[in-house]
């Protein structure tokens, strides 16, 4: 076998164990043994049960059965105190009869003949309440002799101490013989045997033995047949004709018995009273067999609507009484479904005129609840010697479960067929057994190529699949998910992402092991685009300043290093273009500035920073006069006249900022910052210019600090406050959730916007204590919101790096959860990627402490950085921010439309929840929708508001 299946533990399940062979006993060699013992224990065998019999009499075993002792008490008829006790599964495990037997000799023919007499009976039993009633009904004086087991009551006969015993018809089948008693024609209390167990207890039990029952009946070649071979000599048939014809007998012998009762009772003859009981006994028997019957029994009238003559007693199972029909007031068309109906009417006339004695037939019936059932109709047609109909006479089986198992079959079947994954089914030596359509498509192999052969030639030759690892992982968990390299039939190499599930055939069957395979193929040149755009522009292809910053770090960070110019370029007049002539016009100006910038630096370091701004490295210049140069012929170049789409021509023109390493700044962020204060002031002198940073230029630095004094006071007065901007679902428009932004109020400034604090706050450090800040005023606002019944699903919040990476940051979080008494499902935490890819075993560690607090996870801004995609599903995150970078030319940008739809495709092949931040448009927020968006927020539908004005946008929805 190429793999086993063992069970990862076992059940220990108690049998309650008593003598009454051959259903449940102890054999000559002290094991249970009996018709019951082996039926449980084919059942647990599948189920990885153990059992555990515990020897016991009959009315101790119900009461420790009762109590929870035992978990199954075998051999057990169901009556109404019993239902009381206990619990019982559905299908019967054996149809029975008790009988009374007696010494030879001794005249028993029918219950008037135990007048007077001494019966042997077990104590507590079914057979003792129900031959009590009988007994007294009839006026039958008797005397019980209450017995443990059967053997004792055939004991008690054979020793004088009884005249007759009443055991069941197997034990006395089997025993009376070696006791020297005779059976008599004295049958009663037909009954259905089952396992019964504690009231309220172990239904996980009683429904595994109702599944395994079910399925051994309907199967003639099943174990359940074989069981009732070997206890009983012959097994229980359950072909239908067969038993509806002794039905028929039974129910013929019910009519001539029933004229008896009559003469019975008026004549009082002793004689024909005991044929009377006789007959009562055996049609209880036949009556018992046919309520138990999953099948009714109907004749119906050849007329319209067909009449019903006569109809079982277990029609009460569709709800309806047996006079319901027999009044004539209903015919059995009544029942018949509406859309069924034509067309049984159809077939009966073809079957009736084609002269046939028998036919079946399928279709719905009507309950008396409103209800709809399927049926099974197998009908007999009874004709006279002329061929005319005299009677037609039908077994109509429910078949709803069938029906219903052979639709799901056939619904399996269409997904199977209709997947767009690959599904390989193999045996369990890994030969293809069976594949699908899809399969077909993304192999280029049809069926019959691959029928037979073994899965393993699918692989790329040069690829190693580890296939000794699957079967391990097969055999101890009967699962395994990776990702593996194949190969087309047109000898493609494609990756695909594989799940391998181990699934164990019925017993006597080989296993089968299901492959389930996708194509990774545009999954990866999508991570491939994310990844360059990770890293670069995506209107000029040009590094990006994520990118510029990493090769800036590379060089300012070797000792004695080289000199490095940094030119930081600005487009003049850029925006009145863009505003006067569109976007589109505008992405096209970038895209010609970025050629003509590449064909003059050529060699250098050129990145385009953002909307009109460029920046260029230029290592070891010949001098700051060699900069100031390259800067006018950057300015000469820009300013050249510009030749639109439609014929026009613009002028622009260019400013240059510099600053050079090592004479001023010393880290990557100072000399972009120092070489923006140059441009800045190249712009504030007339533009079309350059001009070099210098000392001057740092009294943007003391306003800087004179900042950082005044947050630190904000941050400890009470000066901030938080706006809430909400979060929208696209599908429905309803709010969904809310972003918290800090605002802060300045005595002197008024609201000063964030992008003029936070920067300061991540340089001094300030940034943590901001964002616990923000935090903890979130999670209060949103409980506050709670109590006043504003039960908003999500509050999210941004968490800084330096918070993600800061020791103790879960135990914070929890602590703030705790003492605020904000749930913590409804938290989410934002973070962006650069963040997460700062020691990236480390993040991932911290978000699956976070996740397993119950917090939501984010990226912010997702897109602009450089995340590795391969970690990115390491990441426990449950959604994806696009950033509003992307948005804001989405309806006029094919750049920006590309990075979206990548994005939205990602965030649903990797099943996360996708919203887009800075949607201002109806035709962004339409291009969204129609790619698959879940939600956005953006000033389309609110901006950022105070607290009390989002809970009036919310509680207005």
């Amino acid at each position: 076998m190429w793999l086993a299946s063992t069970p990862a533990h076992a059940r220990e399940v108690t049998v309650g164990l008593y003598d009454n062979d051959p259903k449940v006993f102890r054999d000559e060699s002290g094991e249970p043994a009996g018709l019951f013992v082996d039926m449980i224990r084919e059942i647990a065998e599948r189920e990885g049960w153990e059992l555990a019999f515990e020897d016991c009499q009959w009315a101790a075993c119900l009461d420790r059965t009762a109590t929870g002792e035992i978990d199954l008490m075998p051999d057990v008829a169901i009556s109404e105190q019993r239902r009381d006790r206990f619990a019982f599964h559905q299908v019967p495990v054996l149809h029975s009869w008790s009988r009374v037997y007696r010494s030879p000799g001794l005249e028993i023919d029918s219950m008037l003949d135990l007048d007077g007499r001494r019966i042997a009976v077990l104590e507590g039993s079914i057979q003792q309440e129900r031959l009590k009633g009988l007994l007294d009904e009839f006026g039958i004086t008797y005397e019980f002799v209450p017995v443990a087991d059967f053997r004792s009551a055939f004991a008690a006969v054979s020793e004088g101490k009884a005249g007759v015993a009443v055991v069941n018809h197997l034990f006395g089948g089997r025993y009376a013989g070696s006791f020297g008693l005779e059976r008599s024609s004295v049958v009663m209390e037909p009954s259905r045997l089952f396992f019964a167990t504690a009231k309220g207890r172990n239904p996980q039990l009683l429904a595994a033995i109702d599944a395994h029952l079910s399925r051994w009946q309907a199967d003639s070649q099943s174990v359940y047949f074989d069981i009732l071979v070997r206890w009983t000599g012959e097994p229980v048939r359950q072909v239908v004709p067969g038993w509806v014809w002794w039905v028929g007998k039974l129910i013929l012998v019910l009519l001539v018995l029933s004229l008896g009762v009559a003469f019975w009772l008026r004549r009082a003859v002793a004689q024909r009273t005991r044929h009377l009981l006789q007959a009562r006994g055996e049609l209880e028997t036949a009556y018992q067999v046919i309520e138990a019957s999953p099948s009714v029994l109907f004749r119906w009238r050849l007329s319209p609507g067909w009449p019903v003559e006569y109809v079982s007693g277990n029609v009460r199972r569709w709800g309806y009484e047996p006079e319901f029909f027999t009044s004539g007031e209903h015919c059995f068309a009544d029942i018949v479904h509406s859309d069924d109906l034509e067309r049984v009417g159809a077939e009966v006339e073809a079957h009736l005129k084609a002269g046939e004695t028998a036919y079946r037939q399928e279709y719905r019936i009507l309950h008396a609840d409103g209800g709809v059932g399927w049926v099974g109709d197998l009908t007999h047609v009874f004709r006279d010697q002329q061929g005319r109909v005299e009677r037609i006479e039908g077994v109509v089986t429910d078949i709803t479960e069938q029906r219903e198992s052979e639709r799901r079959q056939r619904e399996a079947a269409a997904i199977l067929d209709n997947t767009l994954e690959g599904v390989i089914v193999t045996d369990d030596n890994g030969r293809i057994l069976m594949v699908n359509r899809a399969f077909q498509s993304l192999t280029g192999y049809t069926e019959h190529e691959v029928l037979g052969r073994p899965v393993s030639f699918l692989d790329a030759e040069d690829r190693g699949t580890p296939w000794t690892e699957i079967r391990e992982q097969l055999a101890t968990s009967g699962h395994w998910q990776g990702e593996i390299t194949s190969r087309r039939k047109n000898g493609e190499v494609f990756p695909e992402l594989r799940a391998i599930s181990l699934v164990a055939g019925p017993v006597g069957e080989d296993d089968r092991i299901v492959h389930l395979f996708t194509d990774m193929s545009r999954l990866r040149a999508t991570e491939e685009r994310l990844d360059f755009l990770a890293g670069h522009d995506a209107l000029t292809g040009l590094p990006n300043r994520a990118l510029l910053l990493s090769r800036l770090s590379e060089r300012v960070g070797v000792p004695s290093g080289p000199t490095i110019g940094v030119l930081m370029i600005d487009i003049d007049r850029f925006r009145d273009v863009n505003d006067s002539y569109g976007h589109h016009v505008g992405d096209t100006l970038l895209r010609q500035a970025a050629q003509r910038l590449e064909e003059l630096l050529s060699g250098q370091c050129l990145a385009r920073l953002g909307g009109d701004e460029f920046a260029v490295l230029i290592e070891e210049p010949a001098g700051r006069e060699s900069l100031g140069r390259c800067a006018e012929e950057v300015v000469e170049l820009l300013s050249r006249p510009w030749q639109l789409d439609n014929g026009t021509e613009v002028r622009l023109g260019a400013s240059v900022g510099i600053t050079i390493y090592p004479d001023f700044g010393r880290s990557p962020d100072v000399l972009l910052q120092q070489a923006d204060a140059a441009l800045y002031r190249a712009k504030a002198e007339g533009r079309g210019v350059h001009r070099f940073f210098d000392e001057s230029l740092t009294a943007g630095a003391r306003q800087r600090v004179e900042m950082e004094t005044r947050l630190r006071h904000a941050i400890d007065g009470g000066d901030l406050e938080l706006h809430y901007q909400p979060q929208v679902d696209i599908g429905s428009g309803r709010i969904v959730g809310a972003e918290s932004l800090v605002r802060w109020r300045d005595g002197d400034r008024g609201l000063v916007p964030p992008d003029a604090f936070i920067p300061i706050a991540e340089q001094t450090g300030m940034i943590g204590a901001l964002g616990e800040w923000v935090l903890r005023e979130a999670c209060r606002q949103g409980r506050a919101w709670l109590d006043a019944g504003l039960r908003l699903p999500r509050l999210s919040v941004n968490l800084c790096p330096r918070q993600l990476h800061a020791e103790g940051l879960v135990e914070r979080i929890a602590a703030i959860l705790a003492e605020t008494g904000y749930p913590a499902e409804r938290l989410e935490l934002e973070l962006t990627e650069t963040a997460l890819m700062h020691q990236q075993d480390r993040s991932i560690s911290v978000l699956r402490s976070l996740r397993r607090l119950g917090v939501h996870l984010a990226i912010d801004d997702f897109g602009t950085g450089y995340s590795s995609l391969a970690y990115l599903r390491q990441f426990p995150i449950d959604v994806l921010k696009i950033d509003k970078r992307f948005v804001d030319d989405l309806a006029t940008n094919n750049d920006d439309r590309e990075i979206a739809t990548a994005i939205l495709a990602l965030g649903q092949a990797l099943r996360l929840s996708v919203i887009a931040e800075g949607v201002e448009t109806a035709e962004q927020l339409a291009f969204l929708e129609s790619n698959g968006c879940d939600s956005y927020q953006g000033y389309y539908f609110s901006p950022p508001v105070p607290a009390p004005a989002f809970a009036r946008l919310f509680g207005e929805q």
